[in-house]
Order: C-alpha cells, then sequence, then structure tokens
C-alpha cells in the first residue's frame, strides 16, 4: 500500500483552494518542530512528569502552544506557581511567540 501524505492527499483535495499548504502537511504530521521542541525541553526540566502533550494551536506556524503537563514537580503549589514553572522552563522559546496556554495538574495516585 503506498504511503499517505500531503502528496497523495492533494488530488483530493484539489478542488479545495482555500486550505493554505502548511494546513494540509499539518493534516497528516504527527507533531510539528516546534511541538516536539517544547516537548523535549519540558522532558528534560520536569523529568518526574507522568504527560506532557503540547499542541501548536497557530495552525502550525509556532506562535501560540497549548501545554498540558501532569507532575509531581506541582505538588503542593498553586496554579500561579505552577504556571510560573512552565514559563521559566520556556523562558526563551517564550520569546518567540505570540501566546501560551498552560495546563498543569499532579498525578492522581
Amino acid at each position: 500500500m503506498a504511503a499517505w501524505g500531503p502528496a497523495a492527499a492533494a488530488p483530493l483535495l484539489r478542488g479545495i483552494r482555500w486550505l493554505p499548504l502548511h494546513c494540509v502537511h499539518r493534516m497528516f504530521a504527527s507533531q510539528t518542530e516546534g511541538e516536539l521542541k517544547v516537548t523535549q525541553i519540558l522532558k528534560e526540566k520536569f523529568p518526574r512528569a507522568t504527560a506532557i502533550k503540547v499542541t501548536d494551536i497557530s495552525g502550525g506556524c509556532g506562535a501560540m502552544y497549548e501545554i498540558q503537563i501532569e507532575s509531581e514537580d506541582f505538588k503542593e503549589k498553586r496554579t500561579v506557581q505552577q504556571h510560573q514553572m512552565v514559563n521559566q522552563a520556556l523562558k526563551e522559546e517564550i520569546k518567540g511567540m505570540h501566546g501560551l496556554r498552560i495546563f498543569t495538574s499532579v498525578p492522581k495516585h
């Protein structure tokens, strides 16, 4: 069976003229480079994290991300402190972003 990707989808999407090419690629890509980079940084900064999910919510251009992270590091910290920890971990990356949504939690045992 042939690989399915943007090239294979082109004939199917040819009639949809308003769909930018980067959006077509995004439909088939598992994670963008930016998502992978932010995920890797968070894994390094929060080694006890049990779940990390980074989603580029700007359509793939890397301007805005949604981050969901679950870690014991957040235990007994207020939400604002948890978010400050994530902001500090991504201090350099945030400089190039338009926005960031952060959702933090502590694992339930």
